[in-house]
């Protein structure tokens, strides 16, 4: 998130909740995200113990599936089909002129 949209949300909250409630509110958040930081970390800690193997999680990262990445990778990247292909052209180019 944006820092600006987390400023508009700010100000929306102290509007409809009143600026010595947000605080409060503000402590409880936080509260509440350590706790449930500190819970996946324990559970991944579990499922590797069970496991066995240590679990390599970046491969497991949702956002490695962005479209945009994936296409931005694809367009920067040549693929290995191509890439493949075009090695298969020049093979045969090369093949025909030491023919002739």
């Amino acid at each position: 998130m944006d820092a600006d949209k987390l400023i508009v949300i700010g100000i929306v909250a102290a509007v409809f909740v009143g600026p010595h409630r947000l605080v409060g509110l503000a402590q409880q958040l936080a509260g509440f995200v350590r706790q449930l930081r500190h819970w996946a970390e324990s559970t991944k800690a579990q499922v590797e113990e069970e496991i066995g193997v240590e679990i390599d999680w970046s491969e497991l990262d949702p956002r490695r599936y962005d479209p945009r990445r994936i296409i931005r990778d694809a367009l920067t990247h040549p693929s290995s089909a191509s890439e493949s292909g075009e090695r298969a052209s020049a093979a045969t180019a090369v093949t025909h002129e030491t023919q002739q």
